[in-house]
């Protein structure tokens, strides 16, 4: 963004400086800002080049200097090193952006104070106040009369003053230069000067096996804006603060990235998915042993108590007993839930941290604090990162926030792909079981994660991770262990796990189709018939389809996706679904049936939902606040109907609510452009490609003064709304570029609009935004064609043709590139001449040359002739102000092409004849279409991103449409939630959705963690822990067993940051029928 601000900065003040010196001398006297103008190009370029030298000699000095004195120490002190060997120093080109910018702002400041202080009449800078010379002007240039640089008979002094303050200015920036040089400022470290020695024993290991986790090249960076230095009492040591290194930001949707993304996106769906299911893939390549038998603890009809259930295959990693080691009745389970998580770092990582957390204190809507374990295992409901799926976005969107939250074990490898999942015992790490203990021979792997007390992990596909078939998600999810510090045994994009109490959890992966498989259905079909009726599902998946399916409308069995799903719910699994769980929208709603038993129910008990009022419907709630842009409530109805039967249901619980979701759509009116920079330049391209064919308008300033000749200041507007509607009438019976970018508009904005609204209601939305922007786009043709054709018809510029003289004045516009031109060569072109004349040697002057001096005599004439042939001979300056001359230019090219296209009495001014605009140049049109694009975008810029973003706001609040991109664009990274759940000792299912308001956005290592202490300890000798064998001599605690395992933390702490319980339910167990 810093790149796109700078170069749109720098365009802006090019043509609006240049605007401002052709206009300002022609209403006022100040012509002094001409000269000033005249000296800030060659004060400029000197500049640079006498920083550029003054510190290529400043270096050279410095390596001069450490080399002899490291020659000295080397024979005095054996293995001694200085301190420029231990790191490196800043390389020379680097701070020449800030070289840019001192000279810019040097040269600048000199010519304010130019032409602020310079007086025509005396030719010389004023320093009388008689003379009209102000404070600054006296303290500036005052001393160069009483100090002897001047006469004092002068009354004032001379223009070489101007240079004396030049070069002090110079001189004192070389020196600043040179003494950071000297005292290691520009030495560059892994943690800074003072600490060098420190930090290379931590950060010169050989590289091990855990090196990728902990390479402070990749997570962690030095702020040097924002620290804060303490001197040590014992060493006076510097102490750096640490911060998050490489963190990205929210995914800006608004992107010409993007526009390869949705391309890529576009033919895998259309050339690969659409053949190919990665799903049936995951089941052909299935092996069947005797540790993919999962061993059943079920009977069935006719066993005994005693037999087990071991016919039945499952595909391994599919099935996992989650239920804790102890007895059925005393057993209960605490474990989470969180969907679309891999985006910005600052919302990713809060929620990540709050899942990591071994208790996590929250408040209660009464005000009190409850502390909520953390759950033994964590769900994924899809979208892991956004916006497509590659290792890139993967490793730094998704992984990256959970090992900060929660570091994986020492062992963990990158480029590690897991054959045998899990990969348990847990090399690195001790106390990860029981005193059953495990082994390869004492249990099979599913048993093993039964046994295994750490946090498990289990992740299903969203529609984000299936834009490339799956690919990215089975390379990082299946074929790896390690999620931080959670473990993922899972081997297959579903799975089922077994609670406590006769609770199952059931995660589908829909694909693309919206949808399980067939391969999916028969597999989960086997689960539902080996459950008791007394048992209980949750069921995941990514996409909340009752939620959208009412919000689209579709209310009959032939529109209605999931059919599988659908066929698996009602005659298998039935009354055993006691809630759903999806993400895919990032907020939180909770529906509940809307039977009127049930609401009566819930008059005295709004948060219980008991089986017997609640027949066979579940609750339905959505959590999709794991990380990702935030989507506003209150565009989804309170009342739904869901499946083929309409049931209805009722929203009890929006997070954020409606109010606050209409406020946050308002934001698109002012924010929508800082927030979308990037789609600045698609607006404004797109604005002059529907203006394009009607450059020029030639007589368009002669038509607004015949429409407005008493210059009545209430006629603008009238004039306008009539040009630019002839312009839409004309623009597809002449325009031809302009008629292709005009239905290019039309189309792509219908395409945009929601296609939930009404036919006729997004016909008409849709073409009448396209409409309004089109006449903006020619709003912007209208003024640009008719400020150019005023500064010709008053003479604010010179051109070269007797038909555009001036009417009501004799003396002649401004030329600028010339008045610069001839301004430098009368004040500062015997200054430069005198300063690039080079020397000439002599006997008489220099009669004895020792060899040292005639080599650095000649050297030094040398590079003087070179200076000033390149003064003479390269035109720099001259061709500097002829593209500085931008309205002269632009002036100029106008009045010829028009010169052409109206000759004959042509009409000329909405419509061009082709046949005579074949005879105007080509480099005079290209030439004309560059210089006015300037001045049209800098209206264009503007204009497109607003009122796109108004038309968002405007769609959100009165249509309750567009949610998808009215929320993207904001990119809204607050209202972060999650959910806790916990199956009870008596066997209900206690459900709290967690909230966090407000997301830290700056971050420092926190203090406590307890990964500074152990972790890195062992990492400096490592040597000594491993075996030869790869094994670890002294095995560390596992960080999900630390108190504090989170790496950063909010740098403020705010009350605003603390999570809390927005929602809360009580889902009774299922009684025997």
């Amino acid at each position: 963004s810093s790149t796109y601000m700078n170069i749109i900065f720098h365009l802006f003040l090019w043509v609006l400086s240049a605007t401002a010196l052709t206009v300002v001398p022609h209403f006022s006297s100040h012509y002094n800002i001409i000269i000033a103008a005249a000296l800030f190009f060659p004060m400029l370029f000197i500049s640079v080049g006498a920083l550029v030298f003054g510190r290529f000699l400043v270096r050279l000095l410095y390596y001069s200097f450490y080399s002899c004195k490291k020659y000295k120490k080397g024979s005095q002190h054996a293995g001694g090193r200085l301190r420029i060997l231990e790191g490196r120093l800043v390389s020379f080109h680097r701070p020449f952006r800030k070289l840019m910018t001192t000279s810019a702002f040097l040269s600048t400041g000199l010519c304010f104070l130019y032409a602020h202080c310079w007086s025509r009449d005396l030719e010389a800078f004023k320093i009388d106040a008689i003379d009209g010379a102000g404070a600054v002007c006296r303290a500036v240039f005052s001393p160069f009369v009483f100090g002897g640089w001047v006469p004092r008979e002068s009354k004032g002094a001379d223009e070489t003053s101007i240079w004396v303050i030049w070069t002090s200015v110079i001189v004192c920036l070389l020196a600043s230069f040179l003494l950071d040089e000297f005292e290691g400022k520009h030495f560059m470290s892994p943690i800074g000067p003072a600490s060098a020695k420190e930090s290379k024993a931590l950060f010169e290991d050989e590289k091990t096996i855990n090196d990728d986790l902990y390479s402070d090249e990749e997570y962690f960076i030095l702020d040097k804006e924002s620290d804060t230095e303490s001197e040590s009492e014992s060493e006076g040591e510097q102490v750096k603060i640490e911060r998050p290194k490489d963190t990205l930001p929210m995914v800006e949707w608004y992107s010409l990235l993007l526009v390869t993304t949705v391309f890529d996106i576009l033919i895998e769906l259309k050339v690969f998915l659409g053949r190919f299911d990665a799903r049936a893939l995951m089941n052909t390549t299935a092996l069947v042993d005797s540790d993919m038998h999962f061993n059943r603890q079920y009977r069935t009809k006719g066993q005994s108590a005693s037999s087990e259930y071991d016919a039945l295959q499952f595909p391994e990693g599919t099935v996992f007993d989650c239920r804790p080691n102890t007895t059925e009745e005393e057993s209960d389970v605490w474990f989470d839930f969180t969907a679309d998580c891999g985006d910005g770092f600052d919302s990713s990582y809060q929620v990540s941290r709050m899942l990591a957390q071994p208790q996590l204190p929250v408040k209660q809507k009464s005000g009190s604090i409850r502390i909520l374990p953390r759950g033994s295992f964590l769900v994924v409901g899809g979208d892991l990162a956004y916006p497509h799926p590659d290792s890139e976005s993967y490793e730094k969107r998704f992984f990256r926030t959970f090992e900060d939250a929660m570091p994986p074990p020492p062992s963990f490898r990158r480029e590690k792909i897991s054959i045998n999942k899990p990969s348990l015992p847990v090399k690195g790490w001790k106390g990860c079981f029981g005193s059953e203990g495990t082994n390869k021979e004492n249990g099979r792997r599913d048993k093993q994660v039964k046994l295994y007390k750490g946090p498990k992990v289990f992740c299903i596909p969203g529609n984000h991770d299936w834009y490339d078939g799956l690919a990215t998600y089975s390379r990082y999810i299946l074929s790896r262990d390690w999620l931080g510090g959670w473990l993922m045994p899972q081997q297959r994009s579903y799975f089922a796990l077994r609670l406590p109490h006769g609770w199952w959890l059931l995660a589908f992966d829909h694909g693309l189709s919206q949808d399980i498989d067939l391969n999916q259905f028969k597999f989960f079909v086997k689960i539902a018939k080996e459950m008791k009726e007394t048992d209980s599902c949750i069921l995941v998946q990514h996409e909340p389809s009752w939620v959208t399916n009412a919000d689209e409308k579709r209310t009959t069995a032939e529109t209605l996706p999931e059919d599988n799903l659908r066929e698996l719910i009602t005659h298998y699994l039935g009354h055993r679904v006691r809630a759903r769980l999806a993400g895919d929208l990032h907020h939180y709603t909770r529906h509940i049936p809307a039977e009127s038993e049930l609401q009566k129910k819930r008059h005295r008990h709004p948060s219980r939902h008991d089986s017997k009022c609640a027949g066979t419907l579940p609750e339905l709630i959505v959590s999709g606040g794991g990380g990702a842009f935030l989507h506003g409530t209150h565009t989804y109805d309170n009342m739904i109907g869901v499946g083929p039967d309409q049931d209805k249901y009722a929203r009890v619980c929006a997070y954020p609510d409606e109010k606050t979701s209409v406020r946050l759509s308002w934001l698109n009116l002012w924010q929508f452009r800082w927030r979308n920079w990037r789609f600045d330049m698609v607006g404004a391209a797109t604005y002059f490609g529907v203006a394009s064919s009607f450059f020029p308008l030639c007589g368009v300033y002669a038509d607004y003064l015949a429409f407005n000749p008493t210059s009545n200041p209430l006629l603008p507007v009238p004039w306008l709304a009539r040009t630019v509607f002839s312009l839409l009438l004309e623009v597809f019976s002449s325009g031809r570029v302009s008629a292709i970018f005009a239905v290019f508009v039309f189309v792509t904005l219908y395409s945009i609009t929601d296609p939930k609204l009404k036919s006729t209601t997004r016909l008409f939305w849709g073409l009448a935004h396209g409409a309004i922007q089109i006449s903006a786009a020619f709003a912007c043709l209208v003024f640009v064609e008719c400020l150019v054709e005023w500064s010709i018809h008053e003479g604010i510029v010179k051109i070269a043709s007797a038909a555009t003289k001036k009417v009501q004045r004799n003396e002649e516009g401004i030329n600028l590139a010339s008045s610069l031109y001839e301004e430098y060569k009368e004040h500062f072109f015997t200054f430069f001449s005198d300063m690039a004349q080079p020397p000439v040697l002599s006997e008489t002057h220099h009669p004895i040359f020792t060899p040292f001096q005639e080599f650095h005599a000649k050297a030094y004439d040398r590079t003087a002739t070179v200076c000033y042939w390149i003064y003479t001979h390269v035109p720099l300056l001259k061709t500097t102000l002829a593209v500085f001359d931008l309205p002269g230019s632009l002036a100029q090219k106008h009045s010829d092409i028009c010169e052409i296209l109206c000759s004959g009495g042509v009409e000329c001014f909405t419509r061009h004849d082709y046949s005579l605009f074949l005879q105007v140049e080509r480099g005079s049109v290209v030439a004309y279409l560059g210089a006015i694009s300037l001045y049209f975008f800098i209206l264009a810029i503007p204009l497109s991103g607003n009122m796109f973003g108004a038309w968002l706001a405007l769609t959100l609040t009165l249509l309750r449409a567009q949610i998808n991109e009215g929320f993207s664009s904001l990119r809204y990274e607050h209202f972060k939630n999650f959910l806790r759940l916990h199956v009870t000792k008596d066997g209900d299912l206690e459900i709290f959705a967690i909230g966090l308001n407000k997301v830290p956005k700056r971050w420092v290592k926190d203090p406590l963690w307890e990964g500074s202490t152990e972790e890195v300890s062992s990492r400096r000798n490592r040597s000594g822990l491993l075996y030869e064998d790869g094994g670890f001599r002294k095995p560390i605690t596992p960080s999900w067993s630390w108190d504090r395992p989170s790496k950063w933390t909010p740098e403020r702490h705010s009350k605003r940051f603390d999570p809390e319980i927005i929602d809360y339910t009580l889902i009774l167990k299922t009684e025997e029928k």
